[in-house]
């Protein structure tokens, strides 16, 4: 009989390369299943639990604490150890006390930040598309999967793709929007400059696969080129998350 659905386990050797594992201590690891994240962006809950956070020795423990209830990623519990946790998402260890946020590492990967109370009950997400539904309202799609409604009275043209909106969580509710252009704080998501941050000092736009380009000026007065497709926007006159180094969990 054929196998039905995806395979439920994943060799270390070609799990992506910013996955904090021993790659020769076993044979297999834990493997994403379909979510708001894709494989390549993001690390399983199980991973998070045992490699990153060390509250776990083993999958037996890392089940035993998702039972539980005590992890809620953006304002849900989340029990399944390969649930995808990929950026900007809020993470929160109810026993522990503990809240993160997930960042874009300098050299690849994710880091993990610490954040205080009042961080927890929003996020940052990124417009990747829009599209006009039934009924004549525009429906964005984020970057973490989410798809929202422009409510009434607003004008479709005032979001654009690549825009950063900031949301409630879990309830989804729009606060506020960070456009992507000059001038505006942004931290980059992908490439060889990955994890940089500073503020956008000009945006060059082409037609072509990563032929726009964005020229960034980290706090430090260096300047960095990126594509366009590469930068997300997190403020517009200063970061609306924490993005310190100084909290960084096993960096």
């Amino acid at each position: 009989m054929a196998r039905r659905g995806q395979k439920k386990h994943l060799k270390r050797l070609p799990a992506p390369r910013h996955w904090p594992i021993k790659r020769k201590a076993g044979k297999f690891t834990t493997r994403v299943i379909p979510g708001p994240h894709p494989k390549e962006h993001c690390l399983t809950l199980a991973i998070l639990l045992r490699e990153v956070l060390s509250y776990a020795e083993n999958m037996r423990e890392v089940k035993a604490i998702l039972n539980t209830g005590q992890v809620i990623v953006d304002g849900r519990v989340r029990k399944e150890p390969r649930y995808p946790v990929g950026l900007m998402d809020v993470i929160e260890i109810k026993n522990s006390g503990d809240r993160f946020r997930l960042l874009p590492k300098k050299g690849g990967g994710l880091r993990l930040v610490r954040i205080d109370e009042s961080e927890i009950g929003y996020k940052l997400c990124r417009i990747e598309k829009k599209i006009m539904v039934p009924g004549g309202k525009l429906q964005m799609t984020l970057h973490d999967g989410r798809n929202i409604l422009l409510a009434d009275g607003e004008k479709p043209s005032d979001y654009k793709t690549l825009d950063t909106l900031k949301i409630t969580v879990p309830e989804q509710k729009l606060v506020s929007k960070i456009p992507l252009e000059t001038g505006v704080y942004a931290i980059v998501t992908q490439g060889r400059n990955i994890g940089i941050e500073g503020k956008v000092v000009e945006i060059e736009r082409r037609f072509g696969t990563h032929a726009s380009t964005v020229t960034i000026e980290d706090p430090n007065g260096n300047r960095f080129q990126t594509a366009l497709e590469y930068v997300f926007a997190v403020g517009k006159d200063k970061p609306e998350v924490s993005l310190s180094y100084e909290g960084v969990v096993n960096e």
